[in-house]
């Protein structure tokens, strides 16, 4: 892939998120169909749907490393703590994956996500039920984010740059 094709994904990405955060009825196919560029970056919803999926764990897991040097939360609570938080981030992702997530092209990618979500809580990398542990966490916290009350995005999240700087100007 080319950096253009490389950077047009990500355009077309963040494009795609920032509609289904808006929208979190809107289907895969209607967000492909919809936006332009969208299936020229990802012919198919698989392709869509492995974007997604990267999106979500690079946030899930830069949520568990920053929670982790907080040393504010106890660890077993880290991976429910970060799991929750990401939800609040990225709502449209959640709901395009969750609507997907039965999808056999992701089974993978989730197998790895409830391991990494058993480990960072202290199960043994070599546990035989590491997944049901994985399993229990993301359950617990799909059902604490389910009585969270939801997250208006209305209006644009400040990137890391601008973070900084209204932290330099204070």
């Amino acid at each position: 892939m080319t950096w253009d094709a490389y950077h047009r994904r990500k355009v077309v990405l963040r494009e795609m998120l920032a509609v289904a955060d808006r929208q979190r009825d809107i289907t895969l196919t209607e967000l492909l169909d919809t936006l332009d560029g969208a299936r020229e970056a990802f012919p198919t919803e698989t392709d869509a749907l492995f974007e997604l999926q990267m999106a979500w764990f690079q946030r899930l897991s830069g949520q568990m490393d920053r929670l982790l040097e907080e040393d504010s939360v106890s660890p077993g609570l880290v991976p429910i703590t970060a799991w929750v938080t990401t939800a609040a981030d990225l709502p449209g992702a959640r709901a395009l994956l969750d609507a997907h997530r039965d999808e056999p092209a992701l089974r993978k990618a989730i197998a790895k996500e409830l391991a990494y979500l058993a480990m960072s809580a202290g199960v043994p990398v070599n546990a035989a039920d590491l997944r049901v542990h994985g399993q229990r966490i993301q359950d617990t916290a799909r059902s604490t984010a389910a009585d969270a009350p939801p997250v208006a995005v209305d209006q644009p999240r400040a990137g890391l740059i601008a973070r900084l700087r209204g932290v330099i100007a204070a």
